[in-house]
């Protein structure tokens, strides 16, 4: 680690970081999903974009416990974005929905692989206030990266349903510098100290951080997964109109994430319910927006919800666990995040079989859910084993 780095290397890794959130690149797709292969039911439809969610829990684990030790980084990378691609671009060619859900389930495994491998690279090849930077810029990575491929997910659906799978043939120039240029750390000594060390039980409230998030993801995929119908039924737009309306939620995460310290240092024990009051907001701009700059703003605003929410819990988790379990912490932090987005396709069923509305209702009865968090975080402290301070962004 006292080599220093090189640019292209490091260039490298922020290239692999920009498809982190490549699961969205089809979500302003959908309606026309749903128009192509209109006589499967809802529930099965919406598995084409919940299910990479499932497939990403397991391979995010196994990647993060082997990486560097059993297994080479960039090993794991090529592997990663191979499968990504080759998972990624397969639908185009399909005609068969359960050919297409095999194909998606490959890409969630390619994007499962990569996930956790752009952190944890920053942590092994740089050193200093360099780590702090460079993880800034990975998170910067990911949402440029997220915002790009949901507006080229949008465009080409203007063309056909099946070419808005072809935007993740980007990741065919990450692969091609992950083979040459991805750095590969040193492995960490192995000492009598970490050898002894006992293996201590992750405390009962990690997972209730994990539930609460979870069950807040379940009440936001049904406002990812039904916008471009929404839009369409309500005579916004196109699909390409959701791909840049989807674009402003991460727009809008970015800023939260530029200003969560200080929005930290003034809202104290009660940024857990400023950010679920923002989602709530969020949530009910767009179930009664009626034009397409109401919608946007509620996705803004939504968007800058979910980065207050994502730093806020990773500090209650950071105050829960011991530091040698922070890795694992956040690894399941992460994978309920993604097996709830998974849920939410049975979630917005079961809503639809009560109210007979797949559309709004789910997203109306998401916000609900948020008011009620908003309502508990005001009345409960999360904070009362003493707030850290907040981090300031490198």
């Amino acid at each position: 680690m006292n080599k220093t780095v090189k640019p292209i290397s490091t260039f490298t890794i922020l290239a692999m970081a920009f498809f982190g959130m490549g699961v969205g690149t089809i979500t302003p797709a959908l309606n026309a999903i749903f128009v192509q292969f209109s006589d499967l039911p809802i529930t099965t439809l919406l598995l084409v974009s919940t299910l990479p969610s499932l497939t990403v829990i397991p391979a995010t684990l196994i990647a993060g416990s082997v990486a560097g030790s059993k297994v080479k980084y960039r090993t794991l990378a090529i592997i990663g974005m191979t499968l990504f691609v080759l998972g990624g671009i397969a639908p185009y060619f399909a005609t068969d929905f359960t050919v297409i859900l095999l194909e998606r389930a490959i890409f969630g495994i390619g994007l499962g692989i990569m996930s956790p491998l752009a952190n944890s690279l920053v942590m092994g090849v740089y050193e200093g206030d360099k780590v702090a930077s460079m993880t800034g810029m990975v998170t910067l990575a990911m949402n440029i990266g997220g915002m790009v491929l949901q507006f080229m997910g949008g465009y080409f659906a203007g063309i056909g349903w099946n070419y808005s799978f072809l935007p993740h043939a980007l990741g065919i120039i990450s692969l091609i510098m992950v083979i040459f240029f991805l750095p590969e750390p040193p492995k960490a000594p192995v000492t009598a100290e970490t050898q002894a060390a006992p293996k201590e039980k992750l405390p009962v409230k990690l997972f209730i951080i994990v539930l609460v998030y979870g069950l807040y993801t379940l009440s936001i995929y049904p406002m990812l997964v039904n916008m471009s119908t929404l839009i369409v039924d309500r005579g916004m737009g196109t699909t390409a109109t959701a791909g840049v309306v989807l674009a402003l939620l991460t727009i809008g995460g970015m800023v939260a994430g530029s200003v969560f310290g200080k929005v930290f240092k003034m809202s104290g024990r009660f940024i857990m319910a400023l950010g679920y009051a923002l989602a709530t907001i969020g949530l009910v701009m767009v179930v009664f927006a009626n034009n397409i700059a109401l919608l946007s703003v509620g996705v803004f605003i939504e968007g800058f919800a979910m980065s207050t929410l994502i730093p806020a819990s990773m500090m209650l988790i950071s105050m829960t666990v011991k530091p040698s379990q922070m890795a694992i912490g956040v690894s399941f932090f992460m994978a309920g995040m993604n097996l709830f987005g998974f849920l939410s396709t049975y979630w917005i069923g079961a809503i639809a079989a009560v109210t007979g509305d797949a559309v709004t209702a789910p997203i109306a009865v998401g916000a609900c859910v948020t008011a009620a968090f908003f309502v508990i975080y005001l009345i409960i402290n999360p904070l009362k084993s003493g707030a850290p301070v907040a981090p300031e962004r490198g």
